[in-house]
């Protein structure tokens, strides 16, 4: 896989952030921005993939909706004191 070079603007607190973390790891910053950027945007995928499924059955006529009042009522019920 190639790689690309990015250049990103970070302030002196995160830069030393990334330094201690890169030095109790023992890799490179590089390699700890690239692990926190593949994170995120896995999650942010998956995010999005299932807010599509979901808005797709919706439109489709095939999601399991509940009643804005019957979710308020299990709540008092789960949480009644």
């Amino acid at each position: 896989m190639s790689k690309e070079t990015l250049a990103v603007r970070v302030d002196d607190d995160m830069r030393l952030r990334l330094e201690t973390l890169a030095d109790a790891f023992g890799q490179t910053r590089s390699a700890v921005i690239n692990d926190a950027l593949r994170q995120y945007v896995e999650y942010q995928e998956w995010q999005v993939d299932i807010i599509r499924s979901r808005r797709d059955a919706l439109a489709a006529g095939t999601a399991k909706t509940v009643a804005h009042e019957d979710v308020l009522a299990e709540f008092d019920q789960r949480f009644a004191d």
